[in-house]
C-alpha cells in the first residue's frame, strides 16, 4: 500500500519577552543572495545606557562596536519615518562591523539620507570606511563631498584605497537615495550607482584589493569629524562577491534596489 504524506500547517510563537523580528521585502531578497555577509538596519538598534548605540548584525547576529573618542554621539533619528543612524553633532565616531566583514570582491547597498547643509558644504561625508584590525584607516569605501567643495564637488563615490582612483556619481537628492557600490577584484573595476541598478559610473582600479586578515568596514569614520557628519545611514547591506559579476546577481541587485526604493519612498 503507498504511503501518504500529510503536510500540516503549523505556526510557532515566540517565548515571552522574545524580541521582535521585523523583516522587511529588502530583507528577504537580500537573504536569498548566497554571498550576503552582513545587514545593518538602524530600526534593530538601540541606545546605549551612557550614549550612543547598541546592536548586532541581522544576518549572523554578531555584534556591531561602537568606535572612536565620540562614540557616545552615535544616535538613532527618524528621517521621512524611517529610522535612522547619525552622530549627534559632530564627533569621531563610527559603528564597525564585525571583524573580516571587509573582502576583496564585494557590494554595499545602502540607503542613505544626504543632509541639505552637508550637500552644500567643503567637507568629505564619510558613509562607509575600511579599517584593518589594528584600525588603521585603508579604504575610502562610500564618501560624499558637497557642492562646495574644492575637489570633487557634488560627488558620491568610492575607493579600494584612500586617495587617488575613485568611482563617483551624483548624490541623491530628496529625504533618502539607495546607493549601490560593487567591486570585482578579478577585473579591479568598481562601480557606483544611485537609485538603480541598470548603468553605473565604472573604473578599474590601479591594483588588485587584499585587505588584512581582521579587516572591517565601519559606518562612519573615527578617525576624525569627517564621519558621517549631520547625514544618516538606513539600512545596509554587505556582500562578500561582486553581484554584476553574473547575470544572477546582476537580477537579484536589480530587485534589491527596487525594494528599497520602496521601502524608503523613493520615486
Amino acid at each position: 500500500m503507498a504511503g501518504q504524506m500529510i503536510v500540516l500547517p503549523i505556526t510557532v510563537a515566540a517565548a515571552a519577552g522574545a524580541p521582535r523580528i521585523d523583516m522587511s521585502i529588502p530583507d528577504f531578497i537580500a537573504g536569498k543572495v548566497g554571498s550576503l555577509k552582513h545587514v545593518v538596519s538602524a530600526r534593530s538598534l538601540t541606545a546605549a545606557p551612557g550614549g550612543g548605540v547598541a546592536g548586532r548584525c541581522r544576518a549572523t547576529g554578531l555584534p556591531l562596536i561602537p568606535r572612536g573618542a565620540s562614540a557616545a554621539t552615535l544616535a538613532l533619528y527618524e528621517i521621512a519615518g524611517k529610522a535612522a543612524l547619525g552622530i549627534n553633532g559632530p564627533g569621531s565616531a563610527g559603528l564597525g562591523l564585525p571583524a573580516d566583514s571587509l573582502t576583496s570582491s564585494f557590494t554595499f547597498v545602502m540607503a542613505i539620507s544626504l543632509n541639505s547643509a552637508d550637500a552644500l558644504g567643503t567637507y568629505p561625508i564619510n558613509f562607509l570606511s575600511g579599517f584593518d584590525a589594528a584600525g588603521t584607516y585603508i579604504s575610502a569605501l562610500t564618501r560624499a563631498y558637497g557642492i562646495a567643495a574644492s575637489l570633487n564637488a557634488n560627488k558620491i563615490g568610492a575607493n579600494t584605497g584612500t586617495l587617488g582612483t575613485f568611482a563617483f556619481a551624483t548624490p541623491p537628492s530628496g529625504n533618502w537615495g539607495v546607493l549601490v557600490v560593487d567591486y570585482n577584484n578579478a577585473t579591479r573595476v568598481l562601480s557606483v550607482s544611485v537609485n538603480q541598478a541598470a548603468t553605473f559610473v565604472a573604473v578599474t582600479m590601479p591594483a588588485s584589493y587584499a585587505p588584512p586578515a581582521g579587516s572591517y568596514v565601519e559606518i562612519g569614520y573615527h578617525i576624525d569629524t569627517s564621519s558621517i557628519r549631520n547625514s544618516k545611514m538606513g539600512d545596509l547591506y554587505t556582500f562578500s562577491d561582486s553581484l554584476l559579476r553574473t547575470e544572477l546577481g546582476k537580477a537579484q541587485l536589480t530587485d534589491l534596489v527596487a525594494a528599497l526604493k520602496a521601502e524608503y519612498s523613493i520615486g
